[in-house]
């Protein structure tokens, strides 16, 4: 499954195209490969490139708290013996 998104608002200023693709490991299909991609531009401004990466370094963090939150769903579940979807 592939989901993409861009942002709405600033877009005179700067533009955010996300990326995330799930597919199952090649491996192990019971497991889940999240790849996330973001290709940020600043628009106009002679301070691109700074707030380029500020935006970069932010949107990273924010995957990275995304990320601890489905890790403590999926403990939780498994502590609590709570299924996370009904299985077929």
């Amino acid at each position: 499954m592939e989901l993409c998104s861009t942002n709405i608002t600033l877009t005179n200023l700067i533009s955010v195209d996300e990326r995330l693709l799930y597919r199952p490991h090649p491996e192990n299909p019971e497991v889940t490969v999240l790849t996330q991609e973001a290709i940020i531009t600043v628009k106009g401004v002679s301070l691109s490139s700074y707030l380029e990466a500020m935006m970069a370094r932010r949107m990273s963090a924010n995957a990275r708290k995304g990320w601890d939150a489905i890790e403590w769903i999926i403990q939780n579940s498994e502590r609590e013996n709570v299924p996370l979807c009904d299985i077929y």
